[in-house]
C-alpha cells in the first residue's frame, strides 16, 4: 500500500501536516540561526576561554619558535605569549645564529630581568655591543654560551666585570679573541662563577689563569683545551679552586709533572682530569695523582708515551674509584698496566687503549676476566692493537653473546675488522 502524504513542504523541504508544523519550522529556524551565531562568539573559542594563568603556564614549557606562533593566534595571546616570564630561557642556535642589533635589542627588551638561560651558540655575528646590552638589561642571567661566537673580543669585558654578577655557567670555547683581560673580568666581577669552558681560546696564558684562581674561588668545572700558553705558574695557581672537579687540559703542552703534582696536593675534589697531549708528563704525575687523587671518577692520558706500567701500577692502588679511563697511545704499556688495572680498578666501566702496540691476547683475558670486566665495563677500544689476535676478539665476542655481557667492542686490528664496532649486548 503506498504511503500518501496530506501535507505540503515548505521551502526548507520540509512536510507540514495540516499547518500543525509551523511553529517548529520557525523553532528549527531559530535554533540554527542561534547555533551559527553562536559558534562565532569569541567566548567560545578556546583561546579565550582559559584563564590567563593556565596559559601563561602551558607557554612556559614552549621553546622561541613556537611562543611566536603562538603570538599569531590573537591580540591576547600576543601579549601572553611576549610575556617576560616566558622568556627566562633562550636559545638562539637552532632559531636564527645571524642575530642583527634590532633583534638584541627586542629579546633584552623583551626578557628584562626574568632571563635566566641564554646560548648564542653558532651566531658568529654577535658583537660585544650585543654583550654589552645583555649584561646591561639582563642582569639575573645565569647560565651564559657563547661558544663559536668568534667576534667576541677583549673589549667585552666590560659586561663581565659590572653586570653579571649572577653568573655561574659561562662556555667562552673558540671565542679566538678572547684573551687574558677576560679572565681578569670574570675574576672581579663574577664571584659565584662554577663552569668556565676557554677552550680554543689560544690566547689566555697563565695569567689568565691566575687571575681566575684569585677571583673565582667557587670554580667547580674548568676546561682549557688546546690553551697551549698554559703552563705550570698557570696550573699552580688553580690549587686556590679547592672545589674544583674538573679540568681539562687537553693538549697544554708546556705542563709538566711540576704543575700536576701540585695541583693534585692542592685539590683534592678532583673528580675529572684530562691531560691527554700533555706530552711532558712522566710516571711521577701518576704516581702523585694516585696518592692524591682517591675519588677520581674520570682519567684522560691520551698521547703520553713517557708513562709506563710502573706509573700505572702506583696509580691504580691509589684511585680504585675510576669508571673511566684513556690511554690510547700510551705506546709504553704492557699487559702488565692492565692486570694492575683488573685488580684495583673494580668500576671501571670505559676504557680506550687504542693504539697501545704492546697491548696483547693475555692482558685483554686477564681484563675481561677480572670482576669489572665480568660486571661493569661497558666499553672498551681496541682499534691498532696489532698484537690482539682475531681469535681472541672472536671468543670474546662470543662469550659476550652467550652470557648476555654488555661490553662494546672497538678494533681495528690493522684493518682485518671492516666494522669498527661490535655490539653484543
Amino acid at each position: 500500500m503506498e504511503l500518501v502524504s496530506t501535507g505540503r513542504q515548505d521551502s526548507n523541504g520540509i512536510v507540514v501536516q495540516n499547518g500543525q508544523n509551523q511553529s517548529n519550522v520557525g523553532n528549527i529556524k531559530k535554533l540554527q540561526n542561534g547555533v551559527s551565531k553562536r559558534s562565532l562568539v569569541p567566548e567560545n573559542f578556546i583561546h579565550t576561554r582559559l584563564p590567563d594563568a593556565l596559559i601563561l603556564k602551558i607557554f612556559w614549557y614552549l621553546d622561541i619558535i613556537s611562543l611566536c606562533r603562538c603570538a599569531k593566534v590573537s591580540q591576547k595571546w600576543k601579549a601572553l605569549a611576549l610575556d617576560g616570564s616566558n622568556w627566562s630561557h633562550v636559545d638562539l642556535f637552532e632559531f636564527q645564529t645571524d642575530i642583527t642589533a634590532p633583534i638584541v635589542s627586542s629579546i633584552t627588551s623583551r626578557c628584562g630581568p626574568f632571563l635566566r638561560t641564554l646560548s648564542l651558540k653558532g651566531c658568529k655575528s654577535i658583537e660585544d655591543k650585543a654583550i654589552l646590552a645583555f649584561s646591561t638589561h639582563c642582569h639575573y642571567i645565569e647560565v651564559l654560551n657563547l661558544n663559536g661566537c668568534t667576534n667576541i673580543s677583549p673589549r667585552c669585558d666590560r659586561a663581565f666585570t659590572s653586570h653579571f654578577t649572577n653568573l655561574k655557567w659561562l662556555d667562552l670555547s673558540s671565542c679566538i679573541l678572547v684573551d687574558d683581560s677576560v679572565c681578569n673580568a670574570l675574576s672581579g666581577g663574577c664571584p659565584q662563577l662554577q663552569h668556565l669552558d676557554l677552550s680554543w681560546c689560544a690566547l689566555v696564558s697563565n695569567n689568565g689563569t691566575v687571575a681566575l684562581a684569585k677571583g673565582c674561588l667557587n670554580l667547580q668545572h674548568l676546561l682549557l683545551r688546546y690553551c697551549k700558553l698554559i703552563g705550570d705558574p698557570g696550573v699552580k695557581a688553580l690549587t686556590q679552586c679547592k672545589k674544583l672537579s674538573l679540568l681539562s687540559l687537553m693538549n697544554c703542552e708546556e705542563v709538566t709533572d711540576s704543575g700536576i703534582v701540585a695541583l693534585t696536593k692542592g685539590c683534592k675534589e678532583l673528580r675529572c682530569l684530562s691531560v691527554s697531549g700533555c706530552t711532558q708528563l712522566t710516571d711521577l704525575t701518576l704516581t702523585e695523582i694516585g696518592n692524591n687523587c682517591p675519588s677520581l671518577r674520570t682519567l684522560e692520558l691520551a698521547k703520553l708515551i713517557y708513562l709506563s706500567d710502573r706509573g700505572f701500577k702506583n696509580l691504580v692502588k691509589g684511585c680504585n674509584s675510576l669508571e673511566k679511563m684513556d690511554l690510547e697511545e700510551c705506546q709504553s704499556i704492557t699487559d702488565s698496566s692492565l692486570i694492575q688495572i683488573s685488580l684495583h680498578c673494580p668500576y671501571l666501566q670505559s676504557l680506550t687503549l687504542s693504539n697501545c702496540e704492546r697491548i696483547s691476547d693475555e692482558g685483554l683475558r686477564y681484563l675481561c676476566g677480572s670482576y669489572a670486566g665480568q660486571t661493569q665495563l661497558r666499553e672498551l677500544e681496541l682499534d691498532n692493537c696489532k698484537l690482539i689476535t682475531d681469535a681472541t676478539i672472536d671468543t670474546l665476542c662470543s662469550a659476550e653473546a652467550t652470557e648476555g655481557g654488555p661490553v662494546r667492542l672497538s678494533q681495528d686490528l690493522a684493518g682485518r675488522y671492516k666494522t669498527p664496532q661490535v655490539t653484543t649486548s
